[in-house]
């Protein structure tokens, strides 16, 4: 069962109510009073048209909210908070945790652009208009979404899609804390922890890897995600920290690409994204929402992924002896078959960095 944590002013580790369930259906204690008999509310959520990259569209976007009117009417567990439109449908979500007053949740939106502004409404207070989770549904347009929020007690690592379930390996409950968003997981960078999945990426198909970075200081591989074997542009990995050319990395084995001067070691919190064309054999490498400088680069092969396995902080070839393994933190890990494009990875920066700053809570309403 994943674990929720508090994360308010720089990230507490204070247990929350869990509601990441598909039914939402959490338990524990709290104040609030939502019931088939309350009175239904609800909050206007303006997302500001000036904060969005580009036309996007089934966007999940970040909720972090703190709101004593929501924790006074709405349900302990949050079962009775849902999203709608304007015109009042239901929005597919995913609560991450509800405690204290404090919503983290992931509600898809249909369209969003910066030339037009978009309100959806937080209802609440109501048991009766309960809206049941859909993880898939909010990341129906990804191949793999690892929130890295579970508890770490067992071994099923969590993938919102339902689609690519993690293994974990040599990762104990310890290892699991706040994060960007939420939890995260600590790697020690031995090469003894891992989470293996099965991988969605195959061929030379096109993708695009992304995740939230805490970098640790190493002289190593400090790999994020790896795909394929270690044969000759059959694998995709993505670096954290390339040996000791102090930047990021990645590549297909034999055929990398170490672009100069991103050093992530010590920098905190930073989003990553790589996308791949397929065909064309071209790179992308965005940084906190930016294509970096000397991207795209072309890679001298296509990629020819074998159907295979994927791994999450770990890359299973040693380099001269030393091992691979992330020594950092890791949230938000996600995999794609298609490649994003600047607007859309803007975007998600924008919320995911400052969510507040994406959008802007009216007053509470009565729910028609």
């Amino acid at each position: 069962m994943p674990r929720a944590f508090d994360v308010s002013d720089g990230g507490r580790d204070t247990p929350a109510i869990d509601a990441s369930d598909a039914g939402g259906d959490g338990s524990g204690s709290g104040s609030g009073s939502g019931s088939a008999t309350s009175p239904a509310r609800r909050k206007p959520t303006v997302i500001e048209k000036a904060k969005v990259g580009g036309p996007v569209d089934d966007f999940p976007v970040w909720i972090d909210l703190t709101d004593t009117q929501i924790a006074a009417a709405a349900r302990p567990d949050g079962h009775d908070i849902y999203f709608t439109d304007s015109q009042g449908a239901a929005l597919p979500h995913q609560i991450e945790s509800w405690a204290s007053g404090r919503l983290l949740a992931w509600v898809r939106v249909p369209h969003l652009d910066p030339m037009t502004t978009v309100t959806i409404y937080i209802g609440y207070g109501d048991d009766l208009r309960a809206v049941t989770q859909d993880p898939a549904s909010v990341f129906s347009t990804y191949a793999a979404v690892w929130h890295l929020d579970d508890s770490l007690a067992a071994s099923a690592i969590t993938d919102a899609t339902g689609t690519h379930p993690g293994t974990a390996t040599g990762l104990a409950p310890a290892a699991q804390g706040p994060a960007q968003l939420g939890g995260g997981v600590t790697f020690n960078g031995s090469g003894t922890q891992k989470i293996s999945f099965t991988s969605p990426l195959t061929g030379n198909s096109p993708h695009t890897i992304s995740a939230w970075v805490k970098q640790g200081s190493t002289t190593n591989h400090s790999a994020i995600v790896t795909i394929g074997t270690n044969a000759s542009n059959q694998a995709r990995f993505l670096y954290g920290n390339y040996l000791n050319s102090a930047t990021l990395g990645l590549g297909q084995y034999n055929d990398d690409w170490v672009p100069a001067g991103h050093d992530l070691r010590g920098a905190g919190w930073k989003l990553v994204h790589w996308t791949y064309e397929g065909g064309s054999k071209k790179s992308h490498v965005f940084v906190d929402g930016q294509e970096i400088v000397g991207s795209p680069h072309t890679m001298s092969a296509v990629a020819a992924t074998p159907a295979s396995t994927g791994t999450i902080g770990y890359a299973p070839e040693p380099d001269f002896g030393n091992p691979t393994g992330m020594l950092g933190t890791l949230d938000e890990v996600r995999i794609s078959t298609t490649t994003r494009t600047p607007g859309w990875i803007a975007t998600e920066f924008a919320n995911q960095n400052a969510p507040a700053m994406l959008y802007a809570v009216g007053a509470e309403e009565p729910a028609p």
